[in-house]
């Protein structure tokens, strides 16, 4: 009952997770990006620094900024921030926690015809690309004469900064609409990109682009949180498979890199064949296996 109970109101997760990354509403008029003692924390989803409402930092854009830097030392905290979450909780930031993914979703709900990204599984290997090149190589290899590097996903690709930063923050300040150049309107392409591809497609930045869904889709075999199937009980109706939109078969691997946990495929079992586990305990599934020898 836990998992339905997850799996039905994970709208509403989203929607506090959302509020609670963005807890200082009030900034968004007035301008100006929160700074206090907890902006030094790292939330667990993609949320821009720049976002006058943010309660924290990128995890992505906080890591870049340390391995860009001119004093460059490996970030124990932000890795081992985003090695424990990953343990911990695998892609199930993605699917519950994630604002810029919620925004997905959202865009996603406008009715329209809507396509499958199935025949396009080969660009979920991008965002892997884009993890080790721009977050990690380019940041500590390309650097100007002062040893500094640019956070390059940060500013060339992220949609989620000119939404979250640069768009409400050149509302309300002159100086900063006035600053605005090619590379505010490259990023507002991207961004408007994402938007056309989000209403079509489901939550395509998360599938091909996000580079921090590709650091925790490493540890979705291992996570902590996982969801389990009871062979036992399946009757082969598919329904599960029919109602994953991250193209996955969960009847076959419960642990794929593209599975957000976001719970369709628990809903969509007649016989409540999948559920949520959280442990290391798989006693459940070798009973499953076992009861269908």
């Amino acid at each position: 009952m836990k998992s339905i109970f997850l799996a039905k109101y994970r709208l509403l997760i989203q929607i506090v997770a959302t509020l609670l990354t963005n807890i200082h509403l009030p900034n968004f008029l007035k301008g100006t990006i929160y700074r206090g003692k907890f902006k030094k924390i790292c939330v667990p989803g993609l949320n821009c620094y720049s976002c006058p409402a943010a309660a924290g930092s990128c995890p992505i854009g906080a890591y870049q900024a340390v391995v860009g830097s001119s004093k460059f030392k490996f970030s124990y905290y932000i890795s081992g921030f985003l090695i424990f979450v990953g343990v911990v909780l695998g892609r199930v930031v993605c699917g519950f926690l994630c604002p810029f993914g919620f925004f997905q979703e959202i865009l996603h709900k406008i009715p329209t015809k809507k396509f499958s990204t199935e025949k396009l599984k080969i660009l979920t290997y991008l965002k892997y690309i884009i993890l080790l090149v721009a977050v990690i190589i380019l940041p500590v290899f390309l650097t100007n004469k002062l040893g500094m590097g640019n956070p390059y996903f940060c500013k060339y690709i992220c949609p989620a900064g000119v939404l979250e930063g640069a768009i409400p923050l050149s509302l309300v300040d002159s100086s900063i609409r006035a600053s605005l150049g090619s590379l505010f309107n490259l990023k507002l392409t991207i961004l408007i990109i994402s938007i056309v591809l989000s209403i079509i497609f489901f939550r395509p930045f998360c599938k091909w682009i996000c580079p921090l869904g590709a650091f925790y889709a490493l540890f979705n075999k291992i996570s902590l949180f996982k969801i389990i199937f009871d062979k036992s009980k399946c009757i082969s109706c598919k329904k599960c498979k029919k109602a994953c939109k991250m193209d996955v078969d969960v009847r076959k691997d419960q642990n794929h890199t593209e599975c957000i946990r976001c719970g369709m495929c628990i809903k969509a079992c007649p016989t409540c064949a999948l559920k949520y586990e959280f442990g290391l305990d798989k006693t459940k599934e070798i009973k499953g296996e076992k009861n269908e020898k």
